[in-house]
């Protein structure tokens, strides 16, 4: 059976045509029975199709053959359908694309199936790309108006049809909240006319000059923004409309402000500044500040416009000019400094510094100078030229006297800033401090310098000179005594400009002082009747005052056999006293400790005598071993150390040796004294022999004596429990109602106590304790006798 279009003949369709018939048969790659010879239009002839060498299925794009496959696959099913609508692309030789609209007719057999499609093939690929180039414009203005940094609305008949999200970022509310509303609703009353006459004659008069208006918008959390707006008349939705531009200029706002801000600051400065301030143009005077005129002694009037080297002592005139024209010759941007000599309109000179820079002035270059009056300076400087003078004066005589002359700056560590050549004597050159190697500061005792610098700032305070003696160093080591008198030299607003003052060695006479005052107090050591510990105690104690030594023991010498004991010790810890408690007299420490003369060592080399224990631990550093000797006989011996330093100084080992002369009389006496000895050792034992706690406390509940059952049922050393408050031995859950037993106690309302106490390793030890009033060492205690109840 022909089809019409093998009937008809293709002779109708032009060679130039951008359409093509063609007859293709839906069985597999879709073969071609007749097709017209424009086909060449795509670089393909009639006979590649006819002679089966190509299908259609060949130049259908890939990516579109399984749209025509669905199309084809439905015309099948739907057997009354007759038409086949497609677009879709086909690809030349040369293998560009083409956008193609097929019509075809489907035919179909007596039963409906489709034999083959007959249609015509449209090219539409200028209207294609033209629709895809527009659907891209349409898509980059979308993008360029929704994501823009301006926000941009739309109003018609006083209604918002359009926002894009930068305005609704701007204000703060949801598209939802805005469209329908007014755009009157969100700006200021004040901006509300201004807005409305704007769009309306936007409306009236298309080509209206977009001028731009500043308004403020109103934000959704009641804030207000700068912005910027520009009106422009289009059409929306065919219908006339005033796009609104809005550029939030908030922070031009905010910068503009600070700018006005700094040239007001600016302004001030030059105006009430304490500088003068000219601005000078072709030689001539073109600006002068308040200051310039009051001290020049010229009214602006008569200053504007006079010849700006007038103002200068002759022999800085033909200077300036020159200079000035030099640096506007090379164009010298950096600026200049000069010292100058103004003349005043009263014919006064004054001294001056001038800085100046080019700058521009009115569209010129001009000059700026900066001008500092110096008078007060230069003042200050030639009195402390006149100072120096005279100190020269001095030095003959300074430098041969025991007086050291300082100058200090008034700064950390007090860098010096003069010293006098007689600082020799004590092994430093005046190079030493002046050079910044050393500061006066390094110099002074570490024990003293905390104390002199309370002492400058309170005399600072108080508006008094310095008198204070401390300590220094010399270069060799050596500890000397100095009496400081120093006073302070202040600026004219009252801030200390330096320190001056003098050193005076005073060791001789602190040493002569020390000792008288060794020897009475160690004459006048007071003896108590009873117990002798606090007798060894109170001795170990006052040896402690003496600078330097932190720590000690006292040694008691057995009359008969020679041991050595510890009776007292401070500032060492409870292991290093079980370590060192007793000594032979055979054990080389003991027979150290017994040489009969004073020796001084690091502690490190005394404990490599022995190998028993190693004592490093206790960080002891310079030691003193010092025999108590009463008619030729060591009695007692004094160990004595710093945890600090590493050799005593001399005129400490005097002090100690003081001591240890008086210390030998005193102890001798005891000796001398067997009853009073037996009578304390005899209550002593007495008390020791308890199996029941006995404990000495104060008033104010600190534990003062206690003998050895009490030490080991609570598990306390007796240097843990000496000291201690006794509210610290009960369990924390009764410390109230142990505290309030004891002021029961202290107060005499009550002297039986059942409350149980509390050991060391948390162990509770019931106790019932007798407490009774008493004197001891001449101090109101409370004795307290205890049993355990199951003694009864």
């Amino acid at each position: 059976m022909k089809t019409d279009l093998e009937n008809s003949g293709l002779e109708w369709i032009p060679r130039n045509s951008h359409m093509f018939a063609i007859l293709w048969n839906p069985t597999a790659n879709w073969p071609v029975e007749l097709v017209s010879e424009n086909i060449d239009q795509y670089g393909y002839t009639q006979e590649e199709f006819l002679s089966g060498e190509m299908t259609y299925l060949d130049i259908i794009y890939p990516e579109d053959i399984d749209k025509i496959k669905l199309a084809l696959s439905e015309s099948e099913k739907d057997k009354d359908k007759q038409f086949l609508d497609l677009e879709y692309r086909i690809v030349s030789k040369s293998g560009e694309l083409h956008w193609v609209a097929e019509r075809s007719v489907l035919l179909r057999d007596d039963k409906g199936k489709l034999l083959n499609i007959q249609g015509l093939v449209l090219d539409i690929n200028e209207h294609k790309n033209a629709e895809i180039d527009l659907r891209m414009s349409e898509e980059k203005y979308a993008t360029l108006v929704e994501e823009g940094n301006d926000g941009i609305i739309i109003v018609q008949d006083d209604i918002l049809r359009f926002v894009n999200s930068k305005f609704c970022e701007l204000l703060g509310y949801e598209k939802e909240e805005l469209l329908g509303g007014s755009v009157l609703d969100h700006v200021p009353v004040e901006y509300q006319r201004m807005i409305s006459k704007r769009c309306d004659k936007t409306l009236n008069d298309e080509m209206n000059i977009r001028r731009n208006s500043e308004v403020e918008f109103l934000t959704k959390r009641g804030t207000r923004f700068s912005a910027e707006v520009s009106f422009s008349y289009i059409h929306h939705e065919l219908k006339p409309a005033v796009a609104l531009t809005i550029r939030d200029i908030s922070e031009r706002k905010r910068a503009e402000t600070e700018l006005r801000d700094s040239e007001r600051k600016y302004s001030t400065l030059v105006e009430k500044g304490d500088d003068m301030i000219v601005i000078v143009q072709n030689d001539c005077l073109a600006f002068s500040n308040p200051k310039f005129n009051s001290i020049t002694g010229y009214e602006k009037e008569e200053a504007i416009g006079k010849s700006f080297s007038e103002f200068f002592s002759r022999g800085y005139r033909m200077m300036i000019s020159e200079r000035f024209r030099a640096d506007m010759v090379k164009n010298w941007t950096s600026p200049r400094k000069y010292e100058v000599e103004l003349f005043s309109k009263r014919g006064e000179k004054i001294s001056a510094e001038l800085n100046s820079s080019i700058i521009e002035h009115d569209g010129k270059p001009a000059y700026m100078a900066i001008i500092r009056d110096m008078r007060e300076q230069k003042e200050r400087e030639r009195q402390l030229l006149d100072l120096l003078e005279m100190q020269k004066l001095l030095i003959n005589v300074i430098n041969n006297s025991p007086s050291v002359i300082f100058i200090w700056r008034p700064e950390e560590n007090w860098p010096v800033e003069y010293v006098s050549e007689n600082i020799s004597q004590f092994g430093y050159s005046v190079e030493d401090f002046v050079s910044g190697k050393l500061s006066y500061g390094d110099i002074i005792h570490p024990y003293d310098i905390e104390k002199l610098k309370a002492e400058v700032m309170r005399s600072n305070q108080e508006g008094r000179n310095i008198s204070y003696e401390y300590r220094i160093f010399t270069k060799s080591g050596e500890v000397r005594w100095v009496d400081e008198r120093s006073n302070y030299k202040l600026d004219e607003r009252g801030n200390v400009e330096y320190i001056q003052g003098i050193i005076v060695d005073i060791t001789d006479r602190k040493n002569v002082n020390e000792f008288i005052r060794i020897e009475a107090e160690v004459g006048n050591f007071f003896i108590p009747a009873g117990d002798m510990k606090s007798v060894f105690d109170q001795f170990l104690d006052f040896t402690l005052q003496i600078d330097v030594i932190d720590c000690g023991a006292l040694y008691l010498v057995d009359e008969q056999s020679g041991e050595l004991s510890i009776v007292a010790h401070k500032g060492l810890s409870n292991n290093f006293i079980k370590s060192t408690r007793y000594y032979g007299p055979n054990s080389i420490t003991g027979k150290l400790l017994t040489t009969g003369y004073p020796i001084y060592k690091l502690y490190s080399e005394i404990d490599a005598l022995s190998k028993a224990n190693n004592l490093s631990y206790e960080g002891l550093k310079a030691t003193a071993i010092i025999p108590i000797k009463y008619n030729n006989k060591i009695v007692a011996v004094l160990l004595l150390a710093s945890h600090d330093v590493f050799e005593i100084p001399i005129d400490i080992r005097s002090s100690i040796e003081t001591v240890s002369m008086q210390a030998g009389e005193v102890f001798g006496s005891i000796r001398d004294r067997p009853e009073m000895l037996k009578t304390a050792d005899d209550s002593r034992a007495l008390i020791e022999s308890l199996d029941d706690p006995f404990f000495v406390i104060g008033t104010d509940g600190c534990m003062l004596y206690s003998n050895q059952y009490f030490y080991d049922v609570m598990g306390y050393l007796e240097d843990e429990l000496i000291g201690m408050n006794i509210l610290k031995l009960y369990p924390q859950n009764k410390a109230l109602e142990a505290a309030s037993a004891l002021s029961d106690i202290i107060s005499g309302k009550r002297s039986f106590s059942d409350m149980p106490m509390e050991s060391s390793d948390g162990k509770i030890v019931l106790l019932e304790t007798k407490f009774t009033r008493a004197k001891w060492n001449g101090k109101n205690v409370l004795v307290g006798l205890g049993r355990k109840p199951d003694h009864r």
